[in-house]
């Protein structure tokens, strides 16, 4: 938990500083035993929440994933890279902390080790940008104007853009329907939906 919360401050700091609608870290605790920081929240309110029509909505989320996207990759410090997001699932794999239960149902057959396995043989290229590493609508604060705002960026780094567009573009279809999930694309500017590596990085997300 205290390297969970460290990570969360570094990189919604570095956020910040690069002009995302983060969190601004106000003061940071540390002790021997604990972290904790107090925080300026992003004004708006969970995108689950949010007033807009769907539509409007989506095609925030797809602006908002646009810019942050647009970041300067060279300047971000943190690795999401698909070696990093293997590591971490074998580790977690290892400590018993993923639940095929909780599978999509097109996964239900697969023991974790297994999931992994058939996704280390799929691995795709990877075109790296900024990502939010955590792209759910609970994540994601909207305000009266429709503006983008992000929270619980511990996972930020550089990663492979569908990282966030596949978890996002499902949740959006799922949540509101396939026009949505359209429209998301379309205004993120997307004309080409891979929909391939989607399911890859949707896959990759249930051992998150």
């Amino acid at each position: 938990m205290r390297a969970e919360l460290r990570r969360e401050i570094e990189r919604t700091r570095w956020l910040a500083d690069h002009h995302m609608r983060v969190p601004t870290i106000l003061r940071v605790h540390e002790g021997s035993d604990f972290v904790a920081f107090l925080s300026h929240a992003v004004p708006g309110v969970v995108a689950t929440h949010a007033e807009h029509p769907p539509a409007i909505l989506a095609a925030a989320i797809g602006r908002g994933l646009a810019k942050l996207h647009a970041l300067a990759v060279a300047d971000c410090p943190f690795d999401e890279t698909l070696r990093t997001r293997f590591a971490r699932a074998r580790r977690l794999i290892r400590d018993g902390e993923i639940d095929a239960a909780n599978f999509d149902e097109r996964n239900r057959n697969l023991a974790p080790q297994g999931l992994l396995d058939r996704l280390c043989e799929r691995r795709p290229v990877e075109e790296l940008v900024v990502t939010h590493g955590d792209a759910t609508l609970s994540n994601i604060i909207v305000d009266h104007e429709a503006t983008i705002g992000f929270v619980d960026c511990g996972h930020c780094g550089k990663a492979d853009r569908y990282l966030d567009l596949a978890l996002m573009a499902q949740e959006l279809e799922e949540t509101f329907g396939r026009a949505e999930a359209r429209t998301f694309a379309a205004a993120y500017g997307e004309s080409r939906w891979n929909a391939v590596k989607a399911r890859f990085f949707a896959d990759l997300y249930e051992l998150f």
